[in-house]
């Protein structure tokens, strides 16, 4: 378990997941230890890899939906910051949906507006994903 790794100092940070049932215990935990570094993973969804094709688990917005996209990952953020009394120190997404083309500005954009302090890590992302989705996926030579 993810919390005696970090009472042994093995893992310094957690992302957590605010829609699910056990979020509440897991904010508790990132409460009281405050050496652990307490992200969002953000879950817009899931898919699995079944014979030869992706399928979809579950949906929680529509991807192509992007006023959908921004108003989940706002009510998210608003979960993780009710649960943990803060805003989370970095941000990422389940499955790396914010590293599709046409979500990476709504991320950008939930960062940017947040009011919670972000992590240099995760501002230097931010900005990496801006640079992204405005010149296109860097190419190896």
């Amino acid at each position: 378990m993810a919390s005696k790794r970090h009472e042994l100092g093995v893992v310094t940070s957690a992302s957590l997941m605010v829609r699910w049932p056990a979020a509440a215990e897991a904010a508790a935990y990132g409460r009281e230890h405050s050496t652990l570094s307490l992200g969002i993973h953000i879950d817009l969804g899931e898919w699995a890899y079944r014979e030869g094709t992706w399928v979809q688990l579950y949906d929680v917005v529509p991807l192509d939906d992007i006023e959908a996209v921004k108003k989940e990952t706002a009510a998210q953020l608003a979960t993780f910051q009710r649960l943990t009394g803060k805003g989370p120190t970095h941000m990422d997404s389940h499955q790396h949906v914010h590293m599709r083309q046409l979500l990476q500005p709504v991320f950008v954009e939930q960062l940017n507006a947040s009011v919670f302090h972000c992590g240099v890590v995760t501002r230097l992302c931010a900005i990496a994903a801006n640079f992204t989705a405005r010149h296109g996926r860097a190419r190896r030579s």
